[in-house]
């Protein structure tokens, strides 16, 4: 691990650290986008002379990142009152209310420009006790129009009466990435489809509004063919069965031993069926941004 001593000028109070922060041991201290919240935390970390940054990255890496990432401002997100939001710990500390991935959701009350973010307390599975503390950094992210945002807030206030709900600090630093026109997300569903030769069983491995790539063991026919995609997709909850007219766009298989693949588009989809397939969509991009494809 290639470590550099830190200049204690690049350091600004409010703003995300560009930088894994360690001490002369190599432990950890602080994780890239901490943000250092007040000037007796910043002057902190100044007295440990030996405090080191982890460079991430080459320049030629940092310099591609930084093309598809781009800063935003607040209005950007269009945030409205029921949004979701996936809110996870900065902190190595665990929340009660945290799925396997660290993760869980909120939803948007209202804000006050410039001073505070309100949402929803998220669930927990405790009897007592809340899922965060104030003052706890979190990292939100959210999907909103054809942009993937994140930012890092902190808890301001805890409110329990008359019910519960989270004032965080309103967001200042807001990152986003534009994703393709027609969104897609990798997923593992198990479905079926209809050919000539009967049903045969598959798994859909990603999925968007407009087609899918679909991996089987069993041939389904050349570019062209019509089959009927038999699929269901939870939202919220709630399972939804669909039925999808479909046409094999691509084919590709490595060796004997791999599955087929192929790639299919939606034909003659009505109006229940695109909403149904852009809401599940639109709920992985929230919930598991890592699925987006």
């Amino acid at each position: 691990m290639n470590l550099i001593p830190i200049q204690f000028s690049d350091l600004k109070v409010g703003q995300p650290l560009s930088w894994d922060l360690f001490d002369q041991e190599r432990k950890p201290l602080m994780e890239r986008g901490y943000i250092i919240k007040t000037t007796d935390e910043l002057e902190e970390l100044s007295k440990k002379s030996s405090v080191l940054l982890r460079l991430k990255a080459s320049s030629e890496k940092i310099g591609a990142i930084d093309k598809k990432i781009s800063e935003f401002n607040f209005d950007d997100m269009q945030l409205k009152v029921g949004d979701r939001l996936q809110l996870q710990l900065h902190s190595s500390a665990k929340s009660s209310c945290c799925s396997n991935n660290g993760t869980c959701m909120a939803t948007v009350i209202g804000y006050v420009p410039d001073h505070s973010l309100i949402v929803s307390m998220p669930k927990t599975d405790q009897l007592i006790g809340q899922p965060f503390l104030e003052g706890d950094q979190i990292l939100v992210r959210l999907f909103s129009g054809r942009c993937a945002f994140s930012f890092t807030v902190f808890v301001d206030k805890l409110v329990k009466l008359s019910f519960k709900y989270l004032h965080l600090s309103f967001p200042k630093h807001i990152l986003g990435q534009t994703i393709r026109k027609s969104r897609r997300v990798r997923t593992a569903i198990e479905a079926e489809a209809t050919v000539s030769s009967g049903s045969i069983p598959l798994i859909i491995t990603n999925l968007s509004a407009a087609g899918a790539e679909i991996s089987t063991h069993t041939e389904l026919g050349g570019i062209g063919t019509l089959i009927e995609l038999f699929v269901k997709v939870k939202i919220h909850e709630k399972e939804i069965s669909l039925q999808l007219k479909s046409i094999i766009r691509s084919f590709k298989a490595i060796n004997k031993q791999d599955a087929l693949r192929y790639g299919v588009e939606f034909t003659g989809l009505q109006a229940e069926q695109i909403f149904s397939l852009r809401s599940f969509i639109y709920q992985e991009l929230v919930e598991n941004p890592n699925n987006i494809v």
